[in-house]
């Protein structure tokens, strides 16, 4: 078992004062009898060491600085002009690359007070005298938060819990395992899992390990060990996915009739969220490449001029980083809405490491400045399945009325080992999230540059969104290039084709695929042997070195998602009488549920839209792809009776 390794970086320009504050530190190393983690030094006497050293140790979770507020920085960029830095300006540039790193600063005792204003990114101060005749006062406080940043309440709490191996009287039924470990039927089920997952299946409220709908003791602690890590006022745990996540805030913003403005696109949970307030939607247009089927975030033009037409819009609702990657500059739309009074609800279910690394920081919903965020933990990131954050930042957060929502969706038997996943998730990022995303996107451009020889088959980059979405460039959008997007179009096989035989052939389970493309997901657990298995994979489909029927028909674009044209508002279609229609007849009518394609979970039709030929047209097309359909039966949709007295929108 390796040992976390808590490695400092001492930063001072003179080397013999260097030298100094390095042995004082070592030398009181083994006062502190810590024999749980390996405590190590580095150095850095000049700006671009500074930079290399941070950027590529990835060990590094501590940064003594020895503040000169009389000599500046010198640094040279490529060209060779030289620049001129204040000490302020190192540590912003620290914190530009890993912004979870804690930078204790050495200074003079007379300038501590002025040094302490120049920057808001200090962790703590101390007169550099003091530490090279008493280092043990610094590294104890090192320590301290090393401890405090690594903490997991609820993780340990129900650790010690279930260690103590208490007679169960209570739920769950089977009693710590034992009702399947007694049964000759069943028993193979515990021993397939082993005793931890039985034992550990608590359905009663523990109260040492808290509520979490009150959100107490040990579970209150994590989450706010949560909220330290990802730089939120609040942060709650929810163990029954994002899309619940999204009803919840959704439901404690809006109020009946509420304007709303929601990207088109959102996942079916918003949809769902928005019908169940009873709020008034405003849909920003589909952005759809039909040429690979794949969809861009909303244009920024048409949110400003959403947010002008509706001046009483009380939440702008958007998703940060689509399903394949795209991602919208939230800090314009947080300017654009927050000078008006409107509120910001970002899905961010594909983006949880948002924060994590220099390359995502800028589209992150939370530094961004948004209201409301939400994170599937379990997606891209280290949690359980069904495991999500809801972030908030809003000044204004109605703490009661959330409470509310929150314990009406939420569980009283909570699966524990999911709230357990969320704790341990935000250490891992906290502690590790940016060297693990620095070997990821590291391994991605590996990807590409061996895959530049291939003859059909490329990953899709910046350059190629910028060419198919007019606005990309304008509006700032990104891309997270952990989202592989692979165009596959130029290959004779069908992306059908080609998905059975990597699932079935070569045992890769691929995300979602459409007509022209493929996505695979590269998250936190990843690693180079599984991307070597892609890339063999990929390169017997590019030489044609496998055993697929040529699809010799012209593979079919698909069109533009058709607009949403409200005949009356979601809730009064979705509550009010219903029929069922085949869908060649449904055009003129107005639909009384959700029709959604899965994946991505983006409706085709809502309750109270108007049915209309090239809706039905698209949907053909998607059912012809053998695209699953949700919400639809048999051929059949659910529409509102013709009869029924539904007001006009």
């Amino acid at each position: 078992m390796h040992l976390p390794v808590l490695k400092i970086l001492i930063i001072e320009k003179d080397p013999d004062l260097l030298k100094k504050i390095v042995e004082s530190i070592l030398h009181c190393v083994h006062r502190f009898n810590r024999k749980d983690i390996v405590i190590e030094t580095i150095t850095a006497e000049n700006f671009s060491a500074i930079q290399d050293t941070i950027t590529n140790d990835v060990d590094i979770q501590a940064v003594i600085f020895s503040w000169d507020s009389e000599a500046p920085w010198h640094t040279s960029d490529s060209s060779g002009t030289d620049s001129i830095l204040k000490s302020c300006d190192i540590i912003a540039a620290i914190k530009a690359i890993r912004v979870s790193l804690p930078i204790y600063i050495l200074g003079e005792e007379s300038k501590g007070l002025e040094i302490i204003d120049e920057s808001i990114d200090i962790e703590s101060f101390f007169f550099r005298d003091d530490i090279i005749a008493d280092p043990e006062s610094i590294l104890g406080y090192i320590l301290n938060d090393f401890d405090d940043r690594c903490q997991t309440p609820f993780w340990n709490a129900y650790k010690s819990y279930i260690t103590e191996a208490n007679d169960s009287w209570h739920t769950p039924g089977h009693s710590g395992g034992l009702s399947f470990r007694n049964s000759p039927y069943i028993q193979d089920f515990y021993q397939f899992y082993g005793r931890n997952v039985f034992v550990g299946d608590l359905s009663v409220s523990v109260d040492s390990l808290g509520s979490l709908t009150e959100g107490t003791n040990a579970i209150g602690k994590a989450q706010e060990a949560a909220a330290y890590t990802f730089e939120t006022t609040k942060t709650f745990f929810v163990t029954n996915g994002s899309s619940t996540s999204n009803k919840i805030i959704l439901q404690t913003l809006l109020r009946s009739g509420d304007k709303v403005i929601i990207d088109r696109n959102c996942h079916k949970s918003v949809h769902y969220g928005i019908l169940q307030a009873r709020a008034n939607p405003v849909y920003l247009s589909s952005i759809l490449s039909p040429e690979l089927g794949i969809f861009a975030p909303p244009a920024l033009s048409e949110i400003r001029l959403k947010i002008k037409e509706h001046p009483e819009t009380k939440l702008i609702v958007l998703t940060g980083c689509t399903y394949d990657g795209l991602l919208i500059d939230v800090r314009q739309v947080v300017e654009m809405a927050h000078d008006r009074g409107i509120k910001v609800f970002i899905d961010e279910a594909w983006f949880a490491y948002s924060l994590f690394h220099p390359a995502f920081r800028p589209y992150s919903a939370i530094n961004a400045g948004a209201d409301y965020i939400t994170h599937s933990a379990h997606k891209v990131v280290s949690a359980f399945s069904q495991a999500s954050y809801i972030h908030v930042n809003d000044p204004d957060f109605d703490a009661d009325f959330f409470h509310e929502m929150y314990s009406m969706y939420s569980s009283t038997s909570p699966k524990y080992q999911i709230i357990a996943s969320l704790d341990v998730c935000h250490k891992q990022l906290e502690m590790e999230g940016y060297g693990l995303l620095k070997g990821l996107l590291a391994q991605v451009e590996e990807l590409k540059q061996q895959m530049r020889s291939f003859q059909s088959i490329r990953i899709l980059d910046k350059s190629d969104f910028q060419a198919l979405f007019p606005h990309f460039s304008e509006d700032n959008l990104g891309h997270d290039s952990l989202k592989i997007l692979l165009d596959v179009s130029r290959l004779e096989y069908s992306t059908n084709e080609i998905h059975r035989y990597l699932l079935d052939e070569i045992g890769l389970e691929i995300e979602k695929y459409t007509h022209a493309t493929i996505l695979v997901l590269l998250t936190l657990g990843g690693t180079r042997s599984k991307m070597i298995r892609l890339y063999n994979a990929l390169k017997k489909l590019d030489q044609k070195k496998v055993a697929l029927p040529v699809n010799r028909g012209k593979k079919t674009k698909i069109k533009t998602l058709p607009g949403i044209s409200l005949h009356c508002l979601p809730s009064d279609a979705f509550f009010g009488k219903r029929a069922t229609i085949d869908i060649e007849h449904a055009i003129g009518q107005v639909s009384a549920g959700l029709v959604t394609p899965y994946p991505p979970g983006i409706p085709i039709l809502v309750p109270g839209q108007l049915i209309e030929q090239e809706t039905i047209t698209y949907l053909r097309m998607l059912i012809a792809q053998n695209t699953r359909i949700q919400g639809m039966y048999d051929g059949q949709i659910y529409v509102v009776e013709m009869t029924s007295q539904v007001t006009a929108h």
